[in-house]
């Protein structure tokens, strides 16, 4: 009796332990159910799907004839899950030898935050690495896609084109100017994976296609351009010179054929040259034009009546008392109108500038365009220096007629030339033809001329070119550019530099320029070619130390287009702006 009451009571403990355990796991399983279903089935997603983002392509950016300039190709890159690594220190200990890296350098990566989805381990890496990272089989760690840019021609127009970052972002030049249109548009998918993270199924409701980008067309030619530069890296060793800019134009459109800075640098390697190295000069150096500014207000002088060709002005003997001012070591005494360009006379031309007074040489300065920005599609451009009128003085008068007192960039000197190249029509510069879609079908097509302003009338820009400016070449200061069979048509030009110091004219630093054009008859080139402070004892005159890389420039580029010394050429469509 007493056993079976023992049994009775131990039956009754068992079961009731029993039941309260099964009481709790049933409790445990609705808390499941109810409050931890929905981060567990999020956690249960996470580790069987994957966003997986979808590379764009960069477009390509190609000369006016369609060659490539700048382009980007598929290479892997090494990432990691860190979510899904199972074993943080025996998968670093695995991939740190084929990656280069220590295996504690790998671990902290994989162990820091093991939330992270997507970490990169290495960009960029060889075939050979790739291979041995897919041989290694470690779960979490895999190889993407990524683009790298190259520049087939190396250091070639590397200032208009400028260069990329580590993620293919644009940062100087075109690269930079254009980056929008020319990175595209990242697109993604989530795809379900299995345990080793292959992918089984992508959710077609969250996939986002990539949209590739855009291709640029230059009005760049890839050989102006190679020429230009090989003549200016000359001129600047020749004449151990800081600096050298070339600058070639269609003056009939405004289309930049080349633009050239020496020093420069290969956009492929960027990180290893000085930002100095970098700088567009072209566009972002403003300094005083010296005799350069002289065809611009010498030809308003004329259109305004303030002299006639011909017309005869005495030139001091080389010293003009009233103004405190020497003509630059030259004693010419009296001279005809085209005389003053052709020789290059500081007097002659201040004796203009009185006749204009400051208000209409103002107005003449900023009708070529001096004192804003072009507009060029370039990054980092100057608009130079020319002062309200209200700070004009009577030095003024007599000091900017021959390219003092104000400043400009390379693009603004061979703008304002184009326009008397051009019947007096000042055009917007151009870098840019059109713009194509991945797929080849134009976008933009940007080849027609932009007028932005009136200079001068057709007939005084004819005037200039026919009676004084080809004069330059012909019998003055510009006879280095002179080409046998063609009319050549210029103007020298020699500026002081500011000295950094003293902040006063510097008789040390030199800025030697050139422009010049052809044929005379129907302007087809314009080219600008300015040397920086050149050694002073090799020479440093802009007829000495430009004019000759301007004509080099010129020859090749006209035999090139097929113009002949009359200016017509043949008759070849343009290059279609559509890919095949």
């Amino acid at each position: 009796m007493i056993a079976s009451n023992h049994q009775r009571r131990v039956a009754f403990l068992v079961t009731g332990a029993l039941g309260a355990l099964l009481a709790a796991l049933g409790g445990w399983l609705l808390w499941i159910a109810i409050v931890s279903s929905e981060p567990l089935a999020r956690r249960a997603s996470q580790q069987l799907h994957m966003t997986v983002p979808i590379r764009p392509e960069r477009g390509n950016i190609l000369d006016s004839r369609l060659r490539i300039l700048a382009a980007s190709v598929e290479v892997p890159s090494v990432f990691a899950d860190p979510f899904v690594v199972e074993d943080p220190a025996d998968a670093a200990a695995k991939a740190a030898p084929v990656l280069g890296m220590t295996a504690d350098e790998l671990y902290r990566i994989l162990a820091e935050d093991r939330k992270q989805r997507f970490v990169w381990l290495k960009r960029r890496v060889s075939p050979e690495t790739a291979e041995a990272v897919q041989r290694l089989r470690v779960f979490g760690i895999g190889l993407a896609a990524e683009g790298e840019r190259h520049y087939p021609n190396g250091s070639l127009a590397a200032h208009v084109l400028g260069f990329v970052g580590q993620d293919e972002q644009g940062l100087e030049g075109l690269e930079q100017m254009f980056d929008t249109r020319l990175a595209g548009r990242k697109g993604q998918a989530y795809i379900l994976a299995d345990r080793r993270r292959r992918p089984i199924w992508s959710e077609p409701d969250q996939f986002v296609a990539a949209e590739d980008g855009e291709h640029l067309v230059l009005t760049i030619d890839a050989m102006i351009q190679a020429w230009a530069e090989e003549a200016v890296a000359e001129a600047r060793e020749k004449f151990h010179a800081a600096s050298a800019t070339a600058i070639v134009m269609d003056p009939r459109t405004g289309a930049i054929l080349a633009l050239a800075n020496v020093p420069t640098f290969d956009p492929n390697r960027y990180g290893e040259t000085q930002a100095d190295a970098r700088r567009d000069r072209a566009v972002t150096d403003p300094s005083p034009p010296g005799s350069c500014a002289k065809p611009f207000l010498a030809s308003v002088a004329l259109e305004r009546n303030a002299v006639r060709l011909g017309e005869v002005l005495y030139c001091e003997d080389g010293y003009w008392a009233a103004a405190k001012l020497h003509d630059a070591g030259h004693r010419y005494g009296n001279l005809t109108f085209e005389e003053i360009l052709i020789k290059s006379s500081n007097i002659g031309m201040a004796k203009l500038g009185v006749r204009l007074g400051n208000e209409r040489l103002f107005e003449a300065l900023t009708g070529f365009g001096f004192g804003r920005r072009t507009g060029v599609w370039l990054p980092g451009e100057s608009p130079g220096l020319v002062y309200p009128l209200a700070r004009w003085t009577r030095l003024s008068t007599t000091r900017v007629p021959f390219g003092q007192e104000f400043s400009a960039t390379p693009l603004q000197l061979i703008a304002a030339f184009a326009a008397i190249a051009n019947e007096g029509k000042l055009l917007r510069p151009k870098i840019l033809r059109g713009v194509l879609d991945a797929r080849g079908r134009v976008v933009a097509d940007l080849a027609e001329p932009e007028v932005v302003g009136k200079a001068l009338d057709p007939a005084t820009a004819r005037k200039m070119i026919d009676r004084a400016l080809v004069g330059v070449v012909e019998q003055g200061t510009g006879k280095a550019c002179h080409i046998p069979g063609y009319r050549v048509f210029g103007k020298t030009g020699t500026a002081q530099k500011i000295d950094p110091e003293t902040r006063s004219v510097s008789h040390t630093r030199y800025i030697g320029s050139f422009l010049g054009g052809a044929p005379a008859d129907a302007p087809r080139v314009v080219v600008l070619v300015s040397v920086n402070e050149p050694d002073p004892s090799l020479g440093y005159y802009g007829g000495t130390v430009a004019a000759p890389a301007v004509k080099k420039i010129l020859e090749r580029t006209l035999e090139y287009l097929g113009v002949s010394p009359s200016g017509s050429a043949p008759d070849r469509p343009p290059t279609s702006l559509v890919t095949d």
